[in-house]
């Protein structure tokens, strides 16, 4: 997918074809309102950025997370293809910390069910 002009947040996931990332754009749905961007820059905005690896048998891992500006994130993304990383951004706003603690709960969840299942 094109990078849209106007995004929230985006899924970065990996492909079948060597040396890319999916990269799956979102913006919050109708009626959400997670307020405007917080601590931006001249240089970009602030976004929250997590990252998910797989660990030697192959089962998805929680690696890290952190907050960064970024002028373009999606340029930062693709710097790290090769590094078996993978994961999601979301724009930093004054209420986005409720959309990302629900998603890293999630996501952690997940990949506790599939290494319960794959064990």
């Amino acid at each position: 997918m094109d990078k849209p002009d106007e995004y929230d947040g985006f899924y970065f996931l990996p492909s079948d074809e060597e040396q890319t990332l999916n990269l799956a754009f979102f913006k919050f749905k109708e009626g959400e309102n997670f307020g405007k961007p917080v601590e931006y820059s001249n240089m970009g905005d602030k976004y929250h950025i997590a990252f998910f690896k797989c660990d030697d048998s192959g089962i998805p891992v929680f690696d890290e997370q952190f907050e960064a500006i970024f002028s373009d994130p999606t340029t930062y993304v693709k710097n790290l293809i090769g590094s078996d990383l993978y994961g999601c951004i979301l724009r930093k706003t004054e209420q986005s910390y409720k959309w990302w603690n629900d998603y890293l709960t999630g996501a952690k969840e997940a990949c506790k069910i599939i290494s319960n299942e794959i064990k």
